[in-house]
């Protein structure tokens, strides 16, 4: 009896404990009632700017709309290479920010954007660098530097060489005109015995057409938005790796101005949005590919992957010797072994 009666009243007592926590009012998150203007140059039809929508939704839904967002599409603020001055002055208060754009104000940020053929699971990739812009303190001084605060990062998937003629041996690789960008992809490209060619992904389908370029180097997405499968319908079966292609960033004196529920929320939805990317773009990937191959595009097997692989040089030890040549060797090493072993961590996970 005694022991059914000790049961009931710590039955009564836990009763009373959730009686009370229930009576206890709901603290309401304090959030800032402010418009953001978000800037970018991309037109609301591209495909990544779904990431866009869906963090400016969830914002608005979370803070009742407290927080809204108004957006500038296609330029209208300011085009991408302009992205970085309109954030870090003020003129926007979100811009999506490719930092491969701005290596001379932005060169550790930038590795991650610039070297192909290094992060052959663009998403760990993407992780990493995320957890990087938290933690490595030179990293987190370099966005103050800039008065910046990246809220959303994007991984490009694998690329690809996607040609005019099959391209299955390394000897297929002499002498082609192959579509570069940036510091490092000319590099990967004349390592292989072809010429690089300075040409954006937008006027990829006339050089093709016109035959002043015989290879696109792109990821899925981008071959199929671009309709490249349409001059150029052989794709070569090596991925090449990914990059970080950009993010969007915030001002950061707006930032630190909200109340720090709204900064809280802004750093979730951030990090959720970039975490539900990583896994859109495996699928929009797989779909591209496969629209490309239903409208006749084809995949070659090249003969020797490995043998493609080893002729490329080290490219993160080229990314350090630059920043040698900054003086930033020891500053750019030691960036890039922490962001190296995140990614690695991330990959195996």
């Amino acid at each position: 009896m005694k022991a059914i009666k000790t049961h009931r009243a710590t039955g009564a007592v836990a009763a009373a404990l959730v009686a009370a926590t229930l009576a206890q009012p709901v603290v309401a998150q304090d959030y800032s009632d402010v418009t953001l203007r978000h800037a970018t140059g991309l037109p609301q039809s591209y495909p990544m700017v779904v990431t866009t929508e869906r963090f400016n939704e969830q914002v608005e839904k979370e803070t009742g709309g407290k927080v809204k967002v108004q957006m500038f599409w296609g330029g209208s603020l300011g085009g991408m290479k302009e992205a970085l001055d309109l954030v870090s002055k003020g003129a926007a208060d979100i811009s999506d920010i490719v930092p491969g754009y701005f290596i001379t104000q932005l060169p550790l940020y930038s590795m991650t954007n610039a070297i192909p053929h290094t992060f052959l699971d663009p998403a760990a990739a993407t992780i990493a660098l995320m957890e990087v812009s938290n933690s490595h303190d030179a990293q987190v001084a370099e966005y103050q530097a800039n008065n910046i605060k990246p809220l959303i990062f994007r991984a490009l998937g694998n690329f690809y060489f996607m040609c005019t003629k099959p391209v299955a041996t390394m000897e297929d690789f002499k002498g082609l005109k192959i579509k570069s960008f940036g510091n490092y992809i000319p590099k990967l490209v004349e390592a292989l015995g072809a010429t690089p060619v300075n040409v954006i992904v937008a006027d990829a389908y006339e050089a093709m057409k016109r035959g002043s370029l015989d290879c696109t180097y792109s990821s899925f997405p981008d071959m199929e938005a671009y309709k490249l499968h349409e001059v150029a319908k052989y794709i070569t079966d090596v991925p090449m790796g990914g990059i970080v292609a950009y993010s969007d960033s915030m001002n950061l004196e707006k930032f630190n101005s909200l109340t720090p529920d709204t900064q809280a929320l802004l750093e979730k939805t951030g990090r959720d949005v970039t975490l539900w990317w990583n896994e859109q773009a495996e699928a929009d990937s797989a779909r591209a590919k496969a629209a490309m191959l239903a409208a006749g595009a084809e995949m070659v097997a090249f003969d020797d992957p490995a043998g493609l692989h080893a002729a490329i040089p080290d490219m993160v030890a080229l990314w350090i010797a630059s920043m040698e040549e900054r003086g930033m060797g020891a500053e750019g090493k030691a960036y890039a072994e922490a962001l190296m072993a995140k990614y690695a961590e991330v990959a195996k996970q």
